[in-house]
């Protein structure tokens, strides 16, 4: 596995690469970075070339500066670039805000996409348009602290609280010292996310427009909102199959790495197939 960069006109992206052959591009959650892949980058890259970014504000990125908003598209010129440097179509795998930014980029280049995997978006805007409104409320309610929290410098509280949401009770007090600043450092940013989150208009229309044959994963002990998600873009898809990882929460990429490799490689081989036959019967 190497650590590389790469010049965009949005950032100078950081990113990891490993392995040979089809293309898959991770995109990570927020608070992460790319290292959150590092189980399942071991696992594909014995089979596959895969590339997984920095998102914007993460890892080794530039830090996001304090109250600044997130355009729709900014992470999209990084995907873009990234979609540059595979050469061909990608199978495109993404976790909460990261499966989110593969939503908008499968939109945004369906050429460009083989395949696409959501492991629990965070696209709650969907549950507003889709007439959910206990979990509209829910998130709603969480974004709207963690927003006034950093906007008081409350960074540390809004991270407790961020963390201590997706991960339970006890997951904050068992986070390391470093782990804990690492994660702190990120909370303007997931400002902005939640802020883009309630910005958001109904695209139910434009997920439905999706071709690519996509896997939504989600986890068995998950948040309600997140549940939802799911279950609306199950509807919206036209081309859907879905996991449930019965023990998993919201965190499954670190919490059951080999069961979410393993799914991404049997989806990517299904694509493949299924690609192949139809050009040979066209």
């Amino acid at each position: 596995m190497s650590d590389n960069r790469l010049e965009t006109r949005e950032d100078s992206l950081s990113y990891r690469e490993a392995g040979a052959g089809e293309p898959i591009v991770l995109l990570h959650c927020s608070a992460g970075s790319a290292g959150s892949w590092r189980a399942i980058i071991d696992s594909l890259g014995k089979n596959h070339r895969v590339l997984a970014p920095d998102l914007l504000g993460y890892g080794r990125s530039a830090p996001w500066r304090r109250g600044a908003d997130l355009a729709p598209e900014s992470e999209l010129v990084n995907v873009a670039a990234l979609l540059d440097l595979a050469g061909r179509p990608v199978h495109l795998v993404g976790h909460s805000y990261g499966g989110t930014v593969a939503i908008d980029a499968a939109k945004c280049f369906p050429q460009r996409i083989a395949s696409l995997t959501l492991i629990e978006p965070v696209a709650f805007h969907l549950l507003r348009a889709a007439d959910r409104p206990d979990g509209w409320r829910e998130v709603a309610a969480v974004a709207e602290r963690h927003i006034a929290l950093v906007g008081e410098g409350r960074d540390s509280e809004a991270a407790e609280a961020f963390v201590t949401y997706w991960m339970g009770a006890s997951a904050w007090e068992h986070t390391s010292g470093t782990v804990r600043d690492g994660i702190v450092r990120t909370m303007a940013k997931v400002a902005a996310e939640w802020r883009l989150m309630f910005a958001g208009e109904d695209d139910l229309a434009g997920i439905a427009g999706i071709n690519a044959p996509a896997l939504l994963i989600c986890g068995g002990r998950t948040r309600k909102p997140a549940r939802q998600v799911i279950e609306t873009l199950r509807s919206a898809l036209p081309r859907a199959g879905y996991l449930e990882i019965a023990e998993a929460g919201h965190m499954s990429p670190l919490t059951h790495p080999a069961i979410i490799a393993e799914a991404v490689r049997a989806h990517i081989a299904s694509a493949t197939f299924a690609l192949a036959r139809s050009g040979a019967s066209s």
